[in-house]
C-alpha cells in the first residue's frame, strides 16, 4: 500500500535544518502569527484566546467593517470598490487585492476617472487601508518564548559557512523583534538608524557581508517601510522609519507602486533574492503559513525547483491537504519533484499524494512530543506502519522542533 514515511521524512528535516554548509532558508506566511495566541476581553467582557493577528482573510474582514459609513446608509468608497470585484465575477479577494486593483487605476486615472474613482479617491483609499493595517499588525511579541524567538536563537545557535535567509510576506515586526531579543544580527536591505534608507547595491551583493547576519527580506513591505515622495530635484525614496511624516506614505504590498528607476523597487530586488536563493547548489527552503495563494510567488518558486534539480522546498501546510485553500498547493507540489507539500493527513513528495504512515514506536516522539501523531492502535498493512498525522503546518510545532535542534547544537559545541 503507497504511503509516505513521516518517521523518515522528520528525520531527513531534522538533517537538514542541522546543516552549517548549505543554503538553509524559511518562508513566513500569513499563517505564522496564528500561532501566537494571546487572551484579549471582548465588548460582552468575555476573554477569549485570539491570535496576535489575524490572517490576511481577518484583516480583509476587519478593514471592511472599519471602512464602512456609520450608519451603512452611504454606499463608502471600500464598498464601491467591493462592488467592482463582483462585477468582474471575483466575490472573494482579500486585501492584498484591493491595494492592487486600487494602484493599477491610479497609474492610468490622470485628471479623468476609471470606473467611477477619481484620483484622489483612489490615494484616500490606498491610504485609509494601510493605516489600518498599520495599526492592525503593530504588535508585539507577549513573551520570549514564541516560535519566532526559536527560529532566532536556531539561526545564531550555530556558526555557518552560508547564512540564514527568512522571506516573509508579512507586514509586521514580529521576526524583527524575536531576532533582536535573542541579539541575532541581520540585515534586511536598509542602511541608517534614523531615516534608514533602502540599498539596493546591499541588496544585491549581501553575499559579502558575514554569514553571521540573517538576511531577512520583506517581499510585500513592512508598516515601518515609507515610500518619501519626489520633492524638487529629488526621486521617490524608500526609508525605514518608526514615524510616518508629511510627504511619505506607508509602503505596504508595494507591487504595484512605480519608480522612475525599477529596479530600485523593494519588491522587485527582494524577489530577486527568492529567485537567488532557490538557484544556490542544494538550497533548503522551509515555509510555513503560507498557502500557495499568490501566482507571481509560486511561479517563482516552480520555475527556480525546475531549474535548479538540486534545490528543495519543504512547505508545511496546517490541517488537512483537502481544503480549499489549498488547491494551488497540490497543484505546484504534483508538477514540481523536488517541492514537498506535507499537510496533516497527506503529503506530495516525489509528486506523489499519498497519507503519512509512521513506525510504531516511541522513538517517533524521541525529542518533541506532537510532531508525530500516532492514529490507530492496529498496524497499517505498510509493513507494521501506522496511520499518522503530521504536524509541522503549526508554526508553534516547527518551533518546537527548531528549539530541540538549538539545544542539540549547543551541547554538541559544548561537548567539544
Amino acid at each position: 500500500m503507497n504511503r509516505h514515511d513521516a518517521s523518515r521524512q522528520l528525520d531527513y528535516i531534522r538533517q537538514s535544518l542541522s546543516q552549517n554548509k548549505k543554503h538553509v532558508g524559511f518562508f513566513i506566511g500569513a499563517g505564522c502569527p496564528l500561532a501566537v495566541r494571546v487572551n484579549e476581553t471582548l465588548e460582552n467582557g468575555k476573554t477569549v484566546n485570539a491570535p496576535i493577528i489575524p490572517d490576511v482573510a481577518g484583516l480583509t474582514a476587519m478593514i471592511a467593517d472599519r471602512l464602512k459609513t456609520p450608519d451603512g446608509s452611504d454606499e463608502s468608497l471600500y464598498d464601491r470598490l467591493s462592488n467592482l470585484f463582483v462585477e468582474d465575477l471575483k466575490p472573494k479577494f482579500n486585501i492584498e487585492d484591493a491595494l492592487s486593483m486600487i494602484r493599477s487605476m491610479s497609474q492610468v486615472v490622470g485628471r479623468g476617472k476609471v470606473r467611477g474613482f477619481v484620483f484622489e479617491e483612489l490615494e484616500t483609499l490606498d491610504k485609509s487601508i494601510c493605516e489600518i493595517i498599520s495599526e492592525i499588525v503593530d504588535k508585539n511579541l507577549p513573551n520570549k518564548d514564541t516560535p519566532y524567538h526559536d527560529l532566532a536563537i536556531w539561526a545564531r545557535s550555530l556558526s555557518r559557512d552560508k547564512p540564514v535567509h527568512v522571506f516573509t510576506t508579512n507586514y509586521d515586526l514580529l521576526m524583527e523583534e524575536a531576532l533582536e531579543d535573542a541579539s541575532a544580527p541581520y540585515f534586511d536591505g536598509f542602511i541608517g538608524s534614523r531615516n534608514a534608507f533602502f540599498d539596493l547595491g546591499a541588496v544585491e551583493n549581501e553575499r559579502l557581508i558575514n554569514s553571521r547576519w540573517l538576511r531577512l527580506w520583506k517581499i510585500h513591505g513592512s508598516i515601518n517601510w515609507k515610500l518619501k515622495l519626489p520633492q524638487a530635484g529629488e526621486a521617490a525614496s524608500v526609508i525605514r522609519s518608526d514615524k510616518i511624516e508629511p510627504g511619505q506614505k506607508h509602503l505596504i504590498y508595494p507591487s504595484h507602486l512605480k519608480f522612475d528607476q525599477s529596479r530600485k523597487m523593494p519588491y522587485l530586488a527582494l524577489m530577486d533574492r527568492l529567485k537567488d536563493f532557490l538557484g544556490c547548489p542544494s538550497s533548503i527552503l522551509f515555509m510555513s503559513g503560507y498557502s500557495f495563494s499568490d501566482d507571481h510567488i509560486n511561479d517563482i518558486i516552480v520555475s527556480s525547483l525546475k531549474n535548479n534539480p538540486t534545490a528543495m522546498v519543504h512547505a508545511f501546510l496546517f490541517g488537512p491537504l483537502s481544503v480549499a485553500a489549498y488547491e494551488k498547493a497540490v497543484a505546484c507540489g504534483k508538477q514540481t519533484p523536488n517541492l514537498v507539500i506535507a499537510a496533516q493527513d497527506k503529503a506530495i513528495i516525489g509528486r506523489r499524494e499519498y497519507h503519512w504512515v509512521s513506525a510504531d514506536s516511541s522513538e517517533t516522539n524521541d525529542t518533541v512530543p506532537g510532531l508525530i501523531q500516532l492514529l490507530e492502535k492496529e498496524h497499517d498493512e505498510d509493513e507494521g506502519r501506522l496511520p499518522c498525522h503530521f504536524n509541522l503546518g503549526d508554526f508553534a510545532k516547527l518551533g518546537l522542533l527548531l528549539r530541540s535542534l538549538s539545544r542539540a547544537e549547543l551541547l554538541s559545541i559544548d561537548g567539544e
